[in-house]
């Protein structure tokens, strides 16, 4: 007999759909803003990756594995999202990941207009690097 895929494991337009749309502000903010802020520094010669692994592969293979990296992670957040949602007090939870990763973002897109306006980085303000 034919399920009628009611099973929770099993992925479907609709629940990859509603990650989607719960991840825009991830998707805007840490994948495509840092992403192209970043590229347009290296690019244009006014910064460089301060990330050492980061920075290694990108010498290794150029740019646009930055945006591999980015997507793989986009795979690690689906599964922690998929992860959540099947555990008590998944809304809380999943709210207050996809925020922390969307704030991340807007953290490297800001350092980096700072670095690419004013030659000025957060993080090595801060000590951090």
């Amino acid at each position: 007999m034919l399920s009628n895929h009611s099973d929770i494991n099993v992925l479907n337009a609709s629940e990859i759909g509603k990650f989607l749309y719960d991840i825009r502000y991830v998707i805007l903010l840490y994948v495509i803003g840092d992403f192209l802020t970043t590229f347009h520094a290296i690019e244009s010669g006014l910064g460089f990756e301060e990330n050492g692994f980061l920075s290694t592969m990108i010498a290794s293979y150029g740019i646009w594995s930055l945006l591999l990296v980015k997507i793989a992670i986009l795979g690690v957040i689906f599964w922690a999202y998929h992860s959540i949602k099947l555990s008590a007090g998944s809304g809380t939870l999943w709210t207050l990941s996809k925020t922390a990763i969307s704030l991340l973002g807007l953290v490297l897109v800001v350092n980096n207009l700072l670095v690419i306006g004013l030659r000025f980085s957060l993080f090595e303000y801060m000590g951090f690097l």
